[in-house]
């Protein structure tokens, strides 16, 4: 009997996985039973929530986040290109802008040249600036017209806010224009200060000093009263620089106690750094 029983038990041994099996049977079994006798509703529903629970947690949560990061590293890349663009856009206008301003200021500079010249009672060869010396900034500049241009030495040259300087060397297609910048002794003018519209006083550019950027006039009359902001412009004499050009403002006064006359700084009425136009002037 004992035999017999322990070959039935050896006969009639699960497996793991049998087991396994078997138990998943019997919770069917009894989720059968639950939605038979407790009804079919309420079991219907209860397992439906559950599978829709499931569902959402396992597969529709995971790819709705998968996708949702792709669209926005897609939408973030396409956002870093549209910056990207912005910016190029960006620097082009500005570059465009700096342009445009350039150009107006050329054309306005240009208009003023114009204008100088046509209401001047002396002839105007105009001129554009081929090169600066390089060792002296301020002291000379080159111009693409010369003696074929009717350009000649001693010939006053003027931008549109004033007189610049003379002619010092004609060549037949260029020449070369000694500043008022340079402070050699030749540059010496013949001016005349704008005490009112009817009355001047005489004098002479002695030089330019570039520590205070302004040049230095000497004024015969010593009883003349000259005030700060007076016209300094060319007087004529000696037929190298035609009269009424402009040279500056007065910007300081001062006595002289061992000479007579007074002793004027004048702020040029050019800036030497800005200018790319000029006319060469010579008397009708």
């Amino acid at each position: 009997m004992e035999r017999f029983s322990k070959v039935y038990k050896e006969k009639f041994r699960f497996t793991r996985i049998q087991k396994i099996l078997i138990t998943v049977c019997v919770i069917c079994l009894g989720f059968g039973v639950f939605t038979r006798f407790i009804g079919g509703n309420v079991a219907s529903k209860y397992g439906y929530d559950v599978f829709s629970m499931l569902r959402y947690s396992l597969i529709d949560h995971p790819v709705q986040t998968v996708t949702g990061f792709s669209e926005d590293l897609s939408s973030l890349w396409q956002v870093k290109d549209e910056n990207d663009e912005l910016r190029s856009e960006l620097a082009s206008q500005n570059m465009y802008k700096a342009e445009l301003d350039e150009t107006k200021r050329k054309l306005q500079e240009l208009e003023e040249l114009n204008e100088l010249t046509s209401n001047s009672n002396y002839e105007s060869i105009s001129a554009n600036i081929l090169n600066r010396d390089t060792q002296g900034w301020s002291n000379t500049i080159t111009l693409d017209k010369g003696t074929n241009d009717g350009i000649t030495e001693d010939m006053a040259v003027i931008c549109s806010k004033g007189l610049i300087g003379k002619v010092v060397e004609a060549n037949p297609n260029s020449s070369k224009v000694k500043l008022l910048t340079e402070s050699s002794a030749d540059t010496k003018i013949s001016i005349r200060v704008e005490i009112d519209k009817d009355t001047t006083a005489g004098g002479t550019l002695e030089g330019y000093d570039p520590d205070t950027g302004m040049y230095t006039v000497n004024v015969y009359d010593s009883n003349v009263k000259i005030e700060e902001g007076m016209k300094i412009i060319t007087s004529g004499t000696g037929q190298v620089f035609p009269s009424g050009i402009l040279i500056g403002k007065v910007s300081e006064v001062s006595d002289k106690y061992d000479e007579v006359g007074k002793s004027v700084l004048v702020k040029p009425a050019v800036n030497f750094d800005s200018f790319n136009y000029v006319s060469v002037l010579k008397v009708k």
